[in-house]
């Protein structure tokens, strides 16, 4: 557990020291994020190290050949090498019987230990490769799972959404509807915490989505990727930008024989079971294709690699309310990605990648959908483009890696496709919009990594420039007029109209600047130390003291790479995000906009259905609700502690136990400075109006502004996760693969703060923290993910994924303003206690789904074969809810429609739907 001293835990500043004694001493593994490396030991059956030993690496796919000599001491080293699979290690040298290793795969920033115990030969013997397999050891105490190609295209994937994958961690959720479009589709939670915090990487550079923060910033096709992982606790120096975790995507590359495929899936309307909610069939078909081709363009020199697949999906929406129908909506997406990799020498690489994106929505996550009616639609559109180069240069046992990327993202560009007036009434219909927006992001990006082993220590240290230019554009053109809850009653009046004025037309920008220094400090051949220091520095925040020292350990207990035990502590820090900042643009006291809210009967309250045509003004100008920079913008950060044990069992089948304790401070939330009085409700029905509340607030004008809230975003909230994952793999072999996962674990924070004005936002602004201190949105206290692979005879292949994991959490509201804060996000009473529920004190039913891949190979000639696919996914047709209905209701006894499911995408995980495929693979 922590102790807090000046709100920051002791243990924290203990390893700030820890980091800047070993700073200068400080190193990591030889290798890069883009590429891996192999090392090892060679020795005789005594255990004597085997000197001048030749160990030759190669891999058929890439071209690699490596020839390393073992030092004095037996060891060895090669670097730099390309992400790969099929990589066989050799041993020669005189006296002793040659050996080999089977295929061994590289991931991206780690280190394969191959250790080889040679046989003496005998003279009149001849030179064969030994069968047996080296112990391959992590070094590493990083928590992740990585996911290579032929996963990524042999498990069931509905959408194929590469974002999907990062599920097959436990510690990972959507925190959207599987079903969810764009963005939505990877709003990923990585150990319960804010999907804003997820980091995400594309060939070692950022590829963070720093406005929204709600996806990667580009945008990748699936069967463009070497390698998917994510990095959920203890990774090393070299990564940072987030407490929660990482995502990292290597591109592939071409090869040196030619190589691709064409492919075509669809997910045929009609078939498909409705959605949860619906009382009639919905419409809804999709349809994918594309294809790659990569290979040489000189031998041995100079490959590409080239992709492209475009989706076309019409999806219906059901409306339930005020009449049952649907509206069908619109996707089309393109994706494409070109890649040049040119080797001047086994030393020296030069790689170049050019990707762009491109999607048009006009029902993004049914927007359109529940209560939401058909005049409320609106035009999404979102595109990017992006290259990066890449330099790679190897010295022996040093390599260095220079990395240049430019992209020019629009994340986000929203228009009414009907601009009207929008009418609102609680549970029963809401009509038109106005709203236009259109953000366009510019993001350069220096990074150069420096990595080398001086005896056991493998040194690595680089840096990191970014900078991001954003322009910013809204406005909304018509108000919003809001009714009571239920349908329209005779000569009913509004109770509430808003509108926003102004055009919101501005730029900003932020610069990052990151070092690190770290060293894989390799004991013995038994025990490795990690050790590790980071620097990050944010433009946009105040702090100027975000070190984080990183420390970490891997013992092999026997020797043989049997029993592994690893462990790690350290800081990690989190970006502030621009959604929060550009709010102190648009919603501050010199915004170019100004949101006004009038209450019935209010001096210069429109005439139904009129909008104004001027901000209210005059005696009675309509108060407004500000929101503020704090007076210092700080960076969050976790303390993070971790311990597994890593035992293999029989057949190759490997046994994992990992615990993580993670504390976070200086987490986001809300308060407002303004604030009525503490409202105390007792009994359910309480009400105070909004008169009442603005009566009691300390002021009511700001800046020469009459105003509500006063919001400031202060750096106050704390969370803590623990957690124990236990997981039981079966290695790739070319038959089949088994890993099941189950996370058991607590997440515990003080609110849950995502940008928006309303979020982590007390029950009553005064609030009682002890009732703010509850479950995380996205806690699942039981997680369990299996994926299974099988090759059958006949050519056939089963493959599969199964997720069970505990119901969400649920906030309760009553539906209405209680306290007149202007907020309705009050909770209601427990009439048993007298006392208001706490948050997210309610939680839904059991999640489960069950996919399932049925494919069948027929070769057509050498090298060519065509492969048909069938896919189920949710085959049990389970309704998984992501968003339930949370209004209570302000009465004694909860509503009917309470934890019922709500419509749209968003809200609920699909049900039960099929997919086929077909994919020419040469």
């Amino acid at each position: 557990m922590f102790s807090q001293v000046k709100g920051k835990f002791s243990i924290l500043g203990v390893l700030r020291v820890v980091g800047v004694v070993f700073f200068f001493a400080l190193n990591v593994s030889a290798q890069t994020e883009t590429s891996g490396a192999v090392r090892g030991l060679v020795q005789d059956a005594s255990g004597a190290a085997v000197a001048g030993a030749r160990v030759t690496v190669t891999s058929p796919s890439t071209g690699i050949r490596r020839e390393i000599v073992a030092d004095e001491h037996g060891r060895f080293l090669a670097v730099g090498l390309p992400l790969a699979d099929d990589f066989i290690l050799a041993v020669s040298v005189n006296g002793f019987k040659s050996a080999s290793s089977p295929k061994t795969a590289l991931r991206s920033g780690e280190t394969a230990t191959v250790d080889f115990t040679l046989e003496v030969a005998s003279v009149d013997e001849t030179v064969t490769a030994v069968a047996d397999t080296p112990a391959v050891v992590s070094d590493a105490p990083e928590i992740s799972q990585s996911v290579d190609a032929r996963r990524l295209t042999e498990l069931p994937s509905n959408g194929r959404s590469l974002n999907r994958f990062a599920l097959l961690d436990p510690r990972v959720r959507n925190t959207a509807g599987l079903g969810s479009d764009g963005s939505s589709a990877a709003r990923l939670s990585i150990n319960s915490s804010s999907f804003r915090h997820t980091h995400y990487k594309l060939d070692g550079n950022a590829n963070y989505e720093s406005i929204f923060a709600n996806a990667p910033q580009q945008q990748v096709s699936l069967a463009a990727v070497q390698e998917f992982k994510v990095m959920t606790n203890q990774y090393s120096a070299e990564y940072g930008g987030s407490s929660a975790g990482i995502v990292s995507t290597t591109t592939k590359s071409g090869g040196e024989q030619f190589h691709g495929q064409g492919f075509y899936f669809l997910r045929p309307s009609g078939i498909q079971a409705r959605p949860p909610v619906a009382n009639q069939g919905i419409p809804n078909q999709l349809q994918q294709f594309g294809g790659s081709l990569g290979g040489p363009i000189i031998a041995n020199k100079f490959n590409f690699f080239i992709n492209y697949e475009q989706t076309r999906a019409n999806r219906g929406a059901f409306i339930q309310s005020p009449t049952p129908g649907f509206f069908i909506g619109h996707l089309r997406e393109h994706l494409a990605l070109a890649r040049f990799d040119y080797r001047f020498d086994d030393t020296h690489s030069l790689s170049a990648r050019v990707n762009g994106n491109y999607s048009t929505n006009d029902n993004a996550n049914d927007a359109v959908s529940g209560f939401t009616q058909p005049s409320a639609a609106r035009l999404s559109v979102t595109q990017g483009v992006a290259t990066q180069v890449t330099d790679r240069k190897i010295w022996g046992t040093k390599v260095n890696e220079f990395r240049f990327s430019y992209s020019n993202i629009v994340p986000s560009s929203s228009s009414a496709l009907f601009p009207q007036v929008t009418v609102t009434r609680p549970n029963y219909a809401t009509e038109g919009n106005s709203a236009f927006s259109a953000v366009r992001s510019r993001n350069f990006q220096f990074a150069d990594v420096f990595a080398a082993q001086f005896g056991n220590h493998d040194l690595k240290f680089g840096a990191d420039f970014i900078r991001n230019k954003v322009s910013d554009f809204s406005y909304t053109q018509f108000g919003t007029y809001t009714f009571a809850p239920g349908p329209p009653t005779p000569n009913q009046t509004p109770i509430q109209y808003s509108q926003t004025f102004g055009v919101a037309d501005f730029t900003y920008g932020q610069t990052l600047i990151s070092g690190f220094i770290q060293d894989n400090w390799r004991i013995s051949p038994r025990l490795t130390l990690n050790l590790g220091l980071r620097y990050e520095h944010q433009s946009i925040t105040d702090d100027r003291n975000n070190f984080a020292p990183r420390f970490g350990f891997a013992w092999d207990v026997f020797g043989n790479g049997n029993t592994i035990v690893r462990g790690g502590a350290g800081v990690f820090y989190d970006q502030y995000y621009f959604y929060i900042t550009r709010r102190f643009f648009t919603e501050g006291v010199n915004s170019p906009t100004a949101s006004y809210t009038l209450r019935a009967g209010a001096a210069g309250f429109p005439t139904f259905p009129n909008s104004l045509v001027a901000p209210p003004g005059g005696a009675t100008v309509a108060a407004r609700n500000l929101y503020l920079s704090p007076d210092r913008r700080l960076n969050p950060y976790s303390g993070q502690f971790s311990f597994g044990i890593q035992q293999k069992l029989w057949n190759d089948w490997l046994l994992t136990v990992d615990a993580v304790h993670s504390r976070t401070l200086k987490q986001m939330r809300i308060r407002d400075i303004n604030a009525p009085s503490a409202f105390t409700r007792t009994a359910p029905g309480l009400i105070r109006s909004q008169a009442a509340a603005d009566a009691t607030r300390p002021v009511s004008t700001f800046g020469g502004v009459a105003v509500r809230n006063l919001a400031v975003v202060e750096n106050t909230a704390t969370s803590q996760y623990d957690a124990l994952d236990l997981g039981l793999v079966k290695r790739f072999s070319k038959r089949y693969l088994i890993e099941a996962h189950y996370l058991y674990n607590s997440a515990i924070t003080d609110s849950m703060f995502f940008g928006e004005p309303n979020t982590g936002v007390p029950n009553d602004w005064a609030g009682n923290d002890r009732l703010e201190r509850g479950p995380s949105d996205f806690h699942q206290r039981h997680r369990l993910v299996f994926q299974g692979l099988v090759e059958l005879p006949f050519r056939f292949q089963v493959s599969s994924v199964v997720t069970i994991a505990s119901g969400l959490p649920v906030d309760p509201r009553t539906g209405v303003d209680n306290n007149g804060d202007t907020l309705v996000v009050d909770r209601p009473v427990n009439p048993a206690t007298g006392v208001v529920y706490g948050r997210n004190s309610f939680r839904g039913p059991v999640q489960a789904s069950f996919d399932l891949s049925v494919v069948r190979r027929i070769p057509l000639r050498e090298n060519v074969s065509l492969e048909l696919r069938a896919e189920g996914f949710n085959l049990f047709n389970r309704s998984n809810l992501i968003r339930p209905n949370a209004v209570f209701g302000n009465g004694t006894t909860p509503a009917t429609s309470f934890l019922a499911p709500v419509a749209g995408v968003s809200n609920t995980d699909p049900g039960r739907q099929f997919q086929f495929g077909a994919r020419v693979i040469f």
